[in-house]
């Protein structure tokens, strides 16, 4: 990513939540499937657990972030992961 194009997104969503969803990409493994704990993700992006809960649902309303179950999340519905 540019960084024309990262601070275009960060004034979109935020610069905490681009970072999230940023940690979130970077750490999912090929069938997009990540293991973490929301109490990781704000230790790690160093953000508040508020916004972390505000980014995966902002993810998850857009039909492309999932929770499995506690700790797995998915992401879904993205061309990227298809081509794999």
């Amino acid at each position: 990513m540019t960084e024309l194009a990262r601070e275009i997104f960060a004034q979109i969503l935020g610069e905490k939540k681009m970072e999230i969803i940023l940690f979130l990409a970077q750490n999912a493994d090929e069938n997009g499937f990540i293991t973490v704990k929301i109490s990781d993700i704000c230790e790690r992006t160093d953000a508040s657990k508020p916004t972390v809960t505000q980014t995966i649902k902002l993810l998850e309303n857009r039909k492309i972030f999932e929770r499995v179950k506690n700790g797995i999340y998915r992401f879904k519905n993205l061309k990227e992961l298809e081509k794999k």
